[in-house]
């Protein structure tokens, strides 16, 4: 798993990359709550447009993400997921808990 974020006045944007899966989780969940935390924009996008694969571990970090965000007055969604994505998320019922657009650009 690979990010990279890019910050607007709008949203900070997290763009993932690779397989989201409890080694990389473990890595990176820290360093994501924390910009998230320090970032002046009101929302949080995760852009999953290079996501491949997730585990249960990586909805996990998604749903710690978006209550964390929630608790800190901001928002969180998912911009982009790929269809195995789209199709975990639907299988989960978590489409509308993470507010998932249709594919278009990040952030819109």
């Amino acid at each position: 798993m690979q990010l990279t974020c890019e910050e607007t006045d709008a949203a900070l944007v997290v763009r993932v990359s690779g397989e989201i899966i409890m080694d990389a989780v473990t890595e990176c969940r820290a360093e994501v709550e924390h910009l998230a935390l320090a970032a002046a924009a009101p929302a949080v996008v995760v852009d999953l447009s290079a996501v491949a694969f997730m585990d249960s571990s990586g909805v996990g970090f998604l749903i710690g993400l978006r209550r964390l965000c929630q608790d800190h007055g901001k928002t969180l969604s998912l911009a982009n997921p790929t269809p195995p994505i789209k199709k975990l998320l639907a299988m989960l019922r978590l489409t509308d808990y993470f507010d998932a657009p249709p594919t278009g650009p990040a952030g819109a």
